[in-house]
């Protein structure tokens, strides 16, 4: 599946809940909130209006209306009806609650800790005994502190190591959000130091203070925290080993072309230097088809690592 794809399918999935609790939104704050044109959008609420049950007649499917430029979704009837779950449903939420509530300072962990309890209940004893999940990701433990600055509409103070140019800064973030996207943590506000709208990973922050100062509030929502090419990224070909085809599932990806004897993948970067030391991670699991330039970087940096780590 395309990272295009991916995308427009977190979209519709994104835009269906929030539609629920906000009808009569109009097509361009849905283009604004979860990115895309206000036509892509259209396509899309035209789409799920394909969606729904086996049957697909009258009450099977999801109910799409756009009046104007206002939109109204209903949900197909079935969602309506008493929930009727198999054993192995319930345990299925009852794992998935069991994780999420023992995420740090996640606001929803007292609801889904007392679902879990009542899933409890109905397996029984006997059937939920044994059952635990930890899920923790790198960066949790600044969750509080960011959660505190949220609630209390206050700037922070970050130390934080870009990934794309290897260097540790000291900056401080007007702070928006707190989202979790792709298996880590963001933190997403107005970032002084660049002056500009930023996306921080929990996991490359060294150190994070609330200070006092308020913070302005958000006017806008922010775009998921992926990153976005630019004008003059360069691009990037990888031909990936077998044990390196993960890599095409983590980055976004313009073209992913299948070979015999390996994966290769066409992609865009923020710096060369950020794709040759991708390069030299994958350690013999990645050749560099293009650019000749990103070629010379990865030789430079893998010389420069094996002397580094010379006897």
């Amino acid at each position: 599946m395309s990272s295009a794809t991916l995308r427009r399918l977190e979209r519709v999935l994104l835009m269906v809940p929030w539609l629920l609790e906000h009808p009569g939104a109009t097509v361009s704050e849905l283009a604004e909130r979860f990115g895309g044109s206000p036509e892509e959008v259209l396509r899309d609420l035209d789409t799920l209006g394909y969606c729904g049950l086996p049957g697909y007649g009258g009450g099977d499917l999801v109910e799409v209306t756009v009046f104007g430029d206002r939109v109204t979704v209903r949900m197909a009837d079935f969602f309506a009806r008493p929930l009727a779950l198999s054993v192995k449903e319930a345990v299925t939420l009852l794992l998935a609650a069991r994780a999420l509530a023992g995420v740090e300072a996640l606001p929803e962990a007292g609801p889904l800790a007392r679902a879990a309890d009542k899933l409890e209940r109905l397996l029984g004893a006997d059937a939920a005994a044994g059952l635990t999940v930890e899920l923790k990701a790198p960066g949790a433990e600044h969750l509080p502190a960011v959660r505190e600055a949220l609630d209390r509409g206050r700037v922070v103070h970050l130390a934080y190591r870009s990934e794309s140019k290897a260097e540790l800064t000291e900056r401080d973030v007007e702070p928006w959000t707190i989202t979790a996207h792709g298996g880590a943590w963001y933190l997403q506000g107005w970032c002084r130091l660049a002056d500009g709208p930023r996306d921080f990973r929990l996991d490359r922050v060294r150190d994070l203070e609330v200070l006092a100062e308020p913070a302005p509030r958000a006017e806008h929502a922010p775009a998921p925290p992926v990153y976005r090419a630019k004008p003059g990224d360069p691009e990037v070909t990888l031909a990936l080993a077998p044990q390196a085809r993960w890599v095409a599932e983590w980055l976004v990806t313009d073209q992913v072309r299948e070979h015999d004897t390996h994966l290769e993948v066409v992609f865009r970067a923020a710096t060369l230097d950020w794709a040759a030391r991708l390069v030299v991670s994958l350690a013999g699991q990645a050749r560099v088809v293009g650019p000749e330039e990103l070629a010379q970087r990865a030789a430079e940096l893998a010389r420069a690592t094996r002397e580094l780590h010379a006897p």
